[in-house]
């Protein structure tokens, strides 16, 4: 897991989703954003850790519905879905109470490069 940048109340990691498990089970109040292409793969190395050490869920994209149906029956996890990057970033940062610790979760798929998270973090 690589540490992004430190904001008030909240640090900003981004990890592999292969390693999401191994990377920050010893986090807490973690938020995870990820694109919902990535949700089958992240149902494979994640879900074990939603309802405890992962507590929010931000997909990016418009179905987070197979998502739900996964996790309904697991307590203290809130999931929303965000139309880019852009705004998970903007709704990670209004999360601070209860996120703080936001791990953007990629795949070899994702286009998004670091210095461009780093900038709408930063903004």
């Amino acid at each position: 897991m690589e540490k992004l940048i430190d904001t008030p109340g909240q640090s900003f990691y981004t990890t592999a989703i292969e390693t999401v498990a191994n990377t920050i089970k010893e986090k807490s109040n973690c938020a995870v954003i990820l694109t919902s292409e990535d949700l089958p793969t992240f149902f494979e190395y994640g879900l074990q850790l939603v309802g405890g050490i992962i507590n929010q869920i931000i997909v990016i994209g418009q179905n987070a519905n197979n998502l739900y149906e996964k996790v309904k029956d697991k307590s203290n996890v809130f999931i929303i879905s965000a139309s880019c990057i852009k705004d998970a970033t903007k709704i990670a940062l209004n999360s601070a109470s209860i996120s703080k610790n936001v791990i953007y979760v990629t795949s070899n798929s994702s286009k998004q490069s670091i210095s461009d998270l780093l900038n709408l973090i930063e903004e």
